[in-house]
C-alpha cells in the first residue's frame, strides 16, 4: 500500500511539473509573439517613376472594415478556411484610384484579380466609373486572373486589356435566387410548422409550407433578377464596345455554348477568347515579367494605400456630417461584428444627437432587415434628430431591404444605386409544434395551467385560437409598417401596400414608385445631405462604436500577433470548410431575436452572384 501511495504521488508530481513545463512553454511563446508584433516596423515605401499599381484584393470589398477583435481574429485565423482574406473598404479603394489618377508617378493600374472573393454589383460599378476617370489621364488599366468569377469578370471588363490563362476560364453562371424546402421533410418528422404572415411576396417561410417556390415568388424574383443580369450585360458590352464581344458572349444558351466549345475543342480558355470575353491567353506571372522587362516598377494596393492621407481628415470645420454605418442582420440588445443591434446603432445615433457640432447624419445602410421591433426603435431614433433640426440622409448600399426600409423612410432623403435590392416591405412570425412527433415515439404533455396561454409551448398542439391571435400581432405590424412607410415617403396607405406585399425593388425600380429620391452613391448622399442642412463648410466623421483606449490596444497588438501563428496550429481545409458551412447556414437561427417573433426580413436580397 505504501509503494502504491509513493506510486501516486510520483505521478502527481510528473503531471504537475508538466502542467508548468506547458503553462510557461505557452507564456513564453506568446511573449515571444508580442515582442515581435509591437517590434515590428514597417518599412517606408518608395514610389518610382513609371511605377505600376497592383490592384491585388486577396478578400473581399466590403462597405466598412470590421474593428479590430482579438476572439474573432483567433476563430477566423484557427478555424476559418478564409484565414489570409482581408477586408477593403469601397472607399478607401476609390480614394486610391482617384489618387493614383493624379499621380505622375503611376502610369498602369493593373487589376490582379485571382484573389478577389466578393464584392456588390454596386461596389464594381464605383470602381469601375474611377478606372474611367483614371484612363482619361493617358494611364492604362490592364486586368489579369487564373480565371474569372462573375463578378471579377464585371471589375475586368473596364480594363483596356484583359488577360487570362491558357488553362483558365471565365465563369459566367447569371443571377440566381434557390432554396431549399423542407416541407416533405417536415411532415416526415411530425413537425407542424404555424406560419404567420402578410404580404403576397414574403417569401421567407415558404420553404417550411412548400415543396418548390411558388409562382407569385418566381414572378417577383424573376423580375429584379433579370433587370440586374440586363444590366450587367449592358455594363460589359458598354466597356467592351471595342471587340467583338456580343450578348450572346456573356449570356449564350446551352446550344451556342456548345457549338462554341466544339470549334475551341473544349478548350474553356481558347473559347473566351474567341468570342471576345477576353483580349489574350498569356500566363499571370507573364503578364508581370513583360512589365518588368519594360523597367517597369511594382506597388501593391496595400503599399500604396498606406500612403494615402486620412480619408476624414481631422476636425477643423465648426459643423459635422456624422457617418454611421450598418452592415448586416437586424437583431435587438447590443451586437457587435456584422449586425445592426438595435441598442448599440440607437446609441450612435444618439451621440449625433448629443453633439451640438453635427448638423447632419448620414446613414450607409447595408442590410436584408431582421428584427421589427429593433428596426422601429432605430426609426424612432432618426425622428428625434430630425425633430432637433439635424437633417438624415440614408446611403443605400447592395441592400436595405425590409427592417433596412423600415429604418429609411424616416429619412430626410433617400440615395441608391440603381442595383440596390430594397422594398420588401412585409412581416411574419413562425413557431413549429412538435407534439405528433412526440406522440409517436409515446412522449405526451399534459397538466395544467392558470390561463390558456400558460399551455403555450413547443410540445403542445397549438390552439387555433392562440394562431388567431398570434396571426392578428403580425397584421397589426403589417399596418404598423404600412404606416410608418405612409408618414415617411408622404404616401397614401393604398399607395404603399400596392408596393408593398413584401415585394422586393431594385433602386431604379424604386425611384419611378417613390421609395427612393435619388439614385447616386454614398458622395451623393453626403453632398445631399449638406445641401439639406445648407452646410458649405464641414467635416466628415465617421461615428463607430466606442472601444475603451486599453481594448483597441489589446485587439490590435493581439490580433497582429495571431498572424505569427504557425501553420501546424490551424484547422485543416475540411474542418475549416465544415464550420464555415455550418456557421452561415445557422446564421439566422442564432441571429434573428425579435421579443415578439415579428420580422420584417428579406432572404432573397442574398442573391447567387
Amino acid at each position: 500500500m505504501k509503494a502504491l501511495m509513493t506510486l501516486f504521488k510520483s505521478f502527481a508530481k510528473l503531471i504537475n511539473v508538466t502542467r508548468l513545463i506547458v503553462i510557461n512553454g505557452l507564456f513564453l511563446a506568446i511573449l515571444f509573439i508580442f515582442v515581435i508584433a509591437i517590434t515590428r516596423q514597417d518599412e517606408p515605401v518608395y514610389i518610382a517613376d513609371n511605377s505600376v499599381l497592383q490592384l491585388n484584393f486577396n478578400g473581399n470589398i466590403v462597405e466598412q472594415k470590421q474593428q479590430l477583435d482579438f476572439s474573432s481574429e483567433i476563430s477566423k485565423q484557427l478555424i476559418d478556411e478564409n484565414e489570409q482574406l482581408s477586408e477593403y473598404p469601397i472607399e478607401e479603394i476609390l480614394q486610391v484610384i482617384n489618387h493614383a489618377e493624379q499621380d505622375p508617378r503611376i502610369n498602369t493600374i493593373l487589376l490582379d484579380l485571382s484573389g478577389l472573393q466578393s464584392a456588390s454589383l454596386n461596389h464594381i460599378k464605383s470602381i469601375g466609373n474611377a478606372l474611367n476617370e483614371f484612363k482619361l489621364n493617358d494611364k492604362k488599366v490592364l486586368a489579369t486572373s487564373d480565371s474569372y468569377t462573375q463578378i471579377q469578370y464585371l471589375l475586368s471588363s473596364y480594363a483596356d486589356k484583359i488577360y487570362l490563362d491558357p488553362q483558365g476560364m471565365v465563369t459566367l453562371q447569371g443571377f440566381s435566387v434557390y432554396r431549399l424546402y423542407f416541407k416533405e421533410l417536415l411532415d416526415n418528422l411530425l413537425i407542424t410548422p404555424h406560419i404567420f404572415k402578410v404580404g403576397t411576396f414574403k417569401s421567407f417561410v415558404e420553404p417550411f409550407t412548400e415543396t418548390e417556390m411558388s409562382d407569385a415568388s418566381k414572378t417577383a424574383n424573376s423580375h429584379w433578377l433579370n433587370q440586374l443580369w440586363q444590366d450587367y450585360i449592358d455594363t460589359v458590352l458598354l466597356q467592351r464596345k471595342s471587340t467583338n464581344i456580343s450578348s450572346d458572349s456573356i449570356s449564350p444558351s446551352l446550344e451556342q455554348m456548345h457549338s462554341a466549345l466544339l470549334e475551341s475543342k473544349g478548350d474553356t480558355a481558347l473559347y473566351a477568347k474567341q468570342v471576345g470575353l477576353i483580349d489574350e491567353l498569356l500566363p499571370r506571372f507573364n503578364v508581370i515579367k513583360n512589365f518588368e522587362s519594360t523597367g517597369s516598377k511594382w506597388i501593391s494596393y496595400t503599399q500604396y494605400q498606406s500612403t494615402m492621407p486620412s480619408l476624414y481628415p481631422s476636425e477643423t470645420s465648426e459643423d459635422l456630417i456624422a457617418l454611421i454605418y450598418g452592415q448586416g442582420e437586424i437583431v435587438t440588445g447590443t451586437q457587435s461584428g456584422n449586425t445592426i443591434g438595435g441598442d448599440s446603432f440607437s446609441k450612435l445615433l444618439e451621440k449625433a444627437l448629443n453633439n451640438q457640432r453635427v448638423k447632419a447624419v448620414v446613414l450607409r445602410l447595408d442590410t436584408p432587415g431582421g428584427s421589427a421591433f429593433a428596426s422601429e426603435k432605430i426609426r424612432q431614433h432618426i425622428l428625434a434628430l430630425k425633430a432637433a433640426d439635424k437633417t438624415v440622409v440614408v446611403s443605400m448600399g447592395s441592400m436595405a431591404a425590409s427592417g433596412g426600409y423600415w429604418i429609411s423612410s424616416g429619412a430626410d432623403h433617400i440615395v441608391a444605386s440603381p442595383s440596390t435590392l430594397t422594398g420588401s416591405i412585409g412581416i411574419f412570425g413562425m413557431y413549429a409544434s412538435a407534439d405528433k412527433a412526440l406522440n409517436k415515439i409515446g412522449i405526451y404533455n399534459d397538466g395544467v395551467g392558470t390561463t390558456p396561454l400558460s399551455s403555450l409551448d413547443l410540445t403542445r398542439p397549438l390552439d387555433p385560437q392562440m394562431a388567431d391571435i398570434l396571426q392578428l400581432g403580425i397584421e397589426h405590424g403589417y399596418q404598423q409598417f404600412l404606416s410608418v412607410v405612409s408618414e415617411g415617403r408622404g404616401m397614401t396607405l393604398n399607395e404603399v401596400d400596392r408596393v408593398a406585399q413584401g415585394r422586393v425593388w431594385t433602386g431604379r425600380d424604386a425611384k419611378e414608385l417613390g421609395l427612393v429620391d435619388q439614385l447616386g452613391t454614398l458622395q451623393d448622399a453626403i453632398n445631399q445631405a449638406a445641401e439639406i442642412a445648407q452646410l458649405t463648410d464641414y467635416d466628415v466623421q465617421p461615428f463607430l462604436k466606442t472601444v475603451s483606449a486599453k481594448q483597441q490596444l489589446i485587439n490590435e497588438i493581439m490580433s497582429s500577433s495571431v498572424s505569427l501563428l504557425p501553420e501546424s496550429l490551424r484547422a485543416n481545409t475540411p474542418l475549416g470548410k465544415t464550420l464555415s458551412t455550418l456557421q452561415q447556414q445557422s446564421s439566422l437561427l442564432t441571429t434573428l431575436n425579435d421579443p415578439k417573433g415579428h420580422y420584417a426580413y428579406c432572404p432573397m436580397c442574398y442573391v447567387n452572384q
